[in-house]
């Protein structure tokens, strides 16, 4: 049997805004499931590790059609659970995009733009299991795979080659990345909108330490 949804995070701990995230799901009636990330230290979060963690969600939740998965300190649900199913696709894995391009700005200048989001932020994706394990199986393929490179930059390196490995949401439709973002959003009735895209995210990463208080302060103006 087929489940709908399912969205996993990692976490050594709770912290942030997980609290408020996991709340959030649940008021959406999305399942999720937090899997354990105790003992892994900051810099073993590479691209080796990115290509098992993948692979593993990919097998280990194999019963979901879709699957989301996201950090967990730092980023938060507006929406319902539909609106998430319609904007997962069922043949690749969905990279968030971001407007900043890390850690190497210099690959930014061969990378194509069809918005200012056009660079691949390693905290949030979705895809189906099997287009997981197949995007892991793909990168321990690639010629320029490195266990110990960042999976962003490896990312960025794809999309700059264009070979189709790496896909990201530069419409912003599912994912918005905050960093360098606040210019374009804004809140309607509660509901992030992309004010240049006129797009609809339901996921806010508050990339690279982002503050969100004027993020809270548009959604409570919507409110009124």
């Amino acid at each position: 049997m087929a489940y709908e949804l399912l969205l996993v995070t990692g976490a050594s701990c709770e912290a942030g805004t997980m609290a408020l995230y996991l709340l959030q799901l649940r008021a959406a009636g999305i399942e999720y499931q937090v899997e354990s990330l105790a003992g892994i230290q900051q810099h073993e979060l590479n691209l080796g590790f990115k290509v098992k963690w993948l692979r593993m969600l990919g097998e280990k939740y194999s019963q979901y059609e879709r699957l989301v998965c996201t950090d967990a300190f730092d980023v938060t649900f507006f929406g319902k659970k539909e609106d998430v199913i319609d904007k997962i696709p069922m043949d690749h894995v969905l990279w968030g995009a971001e407007k900043n391009c890390y850690p190497n700005p210099a690959v930014a200048e061969r990378i194509p733009k069809r918005s200012p989001w056009c660079f691949a932020n390693g905290g949030v994706w979705a895809g189906t299991p099997k287009a997981f394990v197949e995007w892991a199986d793909a990168v321990e393929r690639h010629p320029a795979y490195l266990p110990g490179y960042l999976d962003q930059e490896f990312d960025n390196e794809r999309l700059a080659d264009g070979s189709g490995l790496c896909v990201i949401d530069d419409q912003t439709k599912l994912f918005f990345c905050l960093y360098c973002g606040y210019e374009e959003l804004d809140f309607e009735r509660g509901a992030p909108v992309n004010t240049l895209l006129g797009t609809h995210p339901q996921f806010i990463h508050a990339n690279g330490q982002s503050g969100t208080e004027g993020m809270w302060a548009a959604y409570e103006r919507s409110l009124k």
